[in-house]
């Protein structure tokens, strides 16, 4: 699809409306940022008060716990998603994390990550009454399940993720989603295709069978960990999620709720 303000300005609407079910508001500046194009800011009613002092605060939080996080080599990028991303965080809510590793590590990398901050109370943790500032490892990925469904609901996620580690890297994850452009015609600039270098995105698919039975056996003694202290997992969400490089911790149902809420309009 070639790019055009009148058709761009359909797609702003529609964001517009998503967002305005969250409720969350659709800025001036991100419509300038993310298309290139000007907006009246009339047309577009706020639907809560701007939250920046708690959205700085709560970046501020995680960029301070970054050593928590990152464990090398698995993370290739590290981003704030959820409420805090999408500008339409609460005080008292926690700070959803967006990670990257390396293919054939993702539960290798979990159990690490769990192992390290043992003794700590930064991260989330199931059944946690208090969850204020509290960092939760809601989607975990490796690079070769980077590509998500183009919809209304991860266009959202996607421009208002909030890189923390490597942030160079949420231009390989724009690349990877190409429907960005193709869809939802996003700028080159705000993509960022002008930033990779060649090679950038050479090697996501490439999978490291040294790593494979590590990473199948990580899986399994966490699952019979997750069984046996009654967390009651989705036994074939769980699965589904191996064999595809990911591990998600929020709602099952909850993108496809979203959608159906917006289309009900």
């Amino acid at each position: 699809m070639s790019r055009n303000d009148k058709d761009i300005r359909k797609i702003v609407d529609t964001l517009y409306q998503f967002r305005s079910k969250i409720p969350a508001n659709l800025t001036v500046k991100k419509v300038k940022d993310v298309w290139g194009i000007g907006i009246n800011k009339n047309d577009y009613n706020e639907f809560i008060e701007p939250r920046i002092n708690i959205i700085e605060k709560k970046l501020n939080i995680s960029k301070n716990l970054l050593d928590k996080i990152v464990i090398s080599p698995f993370v290739k990028f590290v981003g704030v998603s959820g409420s805090v991303a999408s500008e339409f965080v609460k005080e008292e809510d926690d700070i959803d994390l967006f990670i990257v590793v390396k293919n054939d590590t993702v539960w290798i990398y979990r159990f690490l990550l769990y192992v390290k901050n043992l003794f700590e109370d930064n991260i989330r943790a199931k059944g946690n009454s208090d969850v204020k500032d509290k960092l939760c490892i809601n989607y975990l990925v490796e690079e070769r399940g980077l590509e998500f469904e183009p919809d209304i609901f991860n266009l959202n996620e996607l421009i208002y993720l909030k890189p923390l580690y490597n942030n160079q890297y949420l231009y390989v994850i724009y690349l990877v989603n190409d429907w960005l452009k193709d869809r939802y015609l996003i700028s080159d600039k705000f993509l960022g295709k002008d930033r990779l270098k060649v090679g950038d995105v050479r090697n996501i698919m490439k999978r490291s069978y040294l790593l494979i039975p590590l990473n199948l056996l990580a899986f399994i003694l966490q699952l019979i960990f997750i069984v046996v202290t009654k967390h009651n997992p989705d036994i074939k969400r769980l699965f589904n999620g191996f064999n595809e490089g990911k591990v998600e911790f929020y709602p099952k149902d909850f993108r496809e709720e979203k959608l159906k809420n917006f289309r009900s309009r």
